[in-house]
This record gives C-alpha cells, structure tokens and sequence, in this order.
C-alpha cells in the first residue's frame, strides 16, 4: 500500500471511531452558589421552558431522568454532571439540590444552556451513549402517568422539583 492510501486509511479510521467513541467528559460544572460536599448516588433534573428533559429506555419504553452512581470519591454534583453527560451528550451546569428519593439519589436543578426549546425533541442521542436510550424527549412531568417512568416512585419528587426550578428562576429575576 502506498504511503498516501495508508494515510488516508488511517484518517479514515480516525474519523469512524471518533463517531463511536465517547469524547473525553467534560470538566464539572458547578454552581458557585451551590457548591456543597454532598456524596452518593445522583441525577439532573433539567427544565427547558415548560418542559422536562426526560430520557426513554428502548428495552422498557420508559421515561427516566439521567442519573447514576458515583466513580470513587466523586461529588454527588459531578457525579450527576457526568451521568448526564454519558446519557444525552449534554453539559449541562449542576445547581441547587433539589431532593433526595427514597433509594438516596440526590436530584439536583441542571441547567442546559444550549439553545434547545421544548419543541425540539425527540432528539437521537449521540451514538457513543448508552445503547438503551431510545431518544431524549421534552415533556411536561404533569402530563404522564407513573406507569410510564422506570422508577414511578420518584414522579412526585420529580414534579415538585419542576415547579421549584421554576420559582427559583423566577426570584432571580431583577425587579424593573
């Protein structure tokens, strides 16, 4: 093989895998306000105007938001961070602790600053994510029953942590 073909073989590899690797996660995106040393197990809550961002598992067909368990000594915030990271793709800023579920994962408020409206979905997750995520949605949590979310016990935690991201939103407004 001449030295230009393998070149082009090898940038041709290069591009494959990199549509199929995960890229590095990004740094952790705290809050300053909400800087805390909370451990354990953790997930984002992201409202995007008046709506839930909401994962959907291909295998059981139901609504989840992204969470999971944290790797070593890892803050609750981070690990929250790269959950939603391995899950959607998104970077998203991780905010005020909303609550704790009965299973201990902590939701905490998550900010996606990425130009998305609640009209924009069903969005394809990228495809290094994990392989049971059908698509990533924007619903309203009033509008879906809990036989419809893959742990129903958290939709009540889920909707009262809705309405707070949106009052708080609301008293960070400046007065005119």
């Amino acid at each position: 093989m001449n030295s230009g073909l393998k070149y082009f073989a090898l940038f041709f590899v290069i591009i494959l895998a990199g549509c199929t690797e995960a890229p590095p996660p990004p740094t952790c995106r705290i809050a300053k306000a909400f800087n805390a040393d909370y451990i354990g197990p953790a997930g984002c809550l992201i409202r995007v105007q008046n709506s839930l961002l909401v994962i959907k598992y291909e295998s059981s067909q139901l609504y989840d938001l992204p969470f999971g368990d944290p790797i070593s000594k890892e803050s609750a915030q981070c690990t929250a961070h790269r959950n939603t990271w391995e899950k959607t793709g998104f970077n998203v800023e991780v905010d005020q602790l909303l609550g704790v579920t009965k299973s201990g994962m902590m939701l905490f408020s998550c900010s996606l600053n990425s130009g998305f409206t609640s009209e924009d979905g069903p969005i394809i997750p990228p495809s290094w994510v994990n392989k049971d995520i059908q698509y990533i949605d924007f619903i309203s949590p009033f509008d879906t029953r809990h036989d419809l979310w893959k742990h129903s016990d958290n939709l009540i935690m889920y909707r009262d942590g809705f309405v707070k991201t949106n009052d708080s939103k609301k008293a960070q407004v400046p007065a005119q």
